[in-house]
């Protein structure tokens, strides 16, 4: 039974895809779940040049239930700061309910919803710190106890 379904908003390039390998990414991550059951992934490819932005992902979870979300990336070593919001941006009542400062670590995080609904991420992609512009991937794993 799948439990979270995935929608992506995407910064896209024909660079950022050639780098991002995701199947092989979310493989070799997928021991950090653990003992959680892997769920699905989703998939950011992000464009590091001279100006900060955000990506965005959307993931649906249910209250009630425990997920692990396990975040995985390749192509670059650029810190990106990740935000966790119960609406979106449009909402008046909009709250953050996590960030990657709340976590096991940046990038391992238990997380328990306290409604159902869809859950919004933003990734702050910073400028480049060698001002060289470069692409990168970053994959979401979803686990659920």
């Amino acid at each position: 039974m799948i439990r979270v379904i995935l929608l992506f908003s995407l910064f896209f390039s024909i660079q950022a895809q050639a780098q991002c390998e995701a199947k092989k990414l979310a493989k070799a991550c997928k021991g950090n779940l653990k003992p959680y059951t892997y769920d699905g992934y989703g998939i950011a490819e992000l464009v590091f040049d001279d100006k900060p932005h955000v990506v965005d992902m959307e993931f649906t979870a249910y209250a009630g239930e425990q997920y692990k979300l396990v975040f995985c990336s390749s192509g670059y070593k650029d810190k990106v700061k990740l935000y966790i919001y119960d609406a979106p941006k449009k909402s008046k009542k909009r709250q953050q309910v996590y960030d990657n400062a709340m976590g096991i670590d940046d990038l391992y995080w238990a997380f328990k919803p306290a409604k159902s609904g869809t859950y919004y991420i933003e990734i702050e992609v910073p400028p480049s710190a060698d001002k060289v512009k470069k692409t990168g991937c970053l994959v979401m794993l979803i686990g659920f106890l």
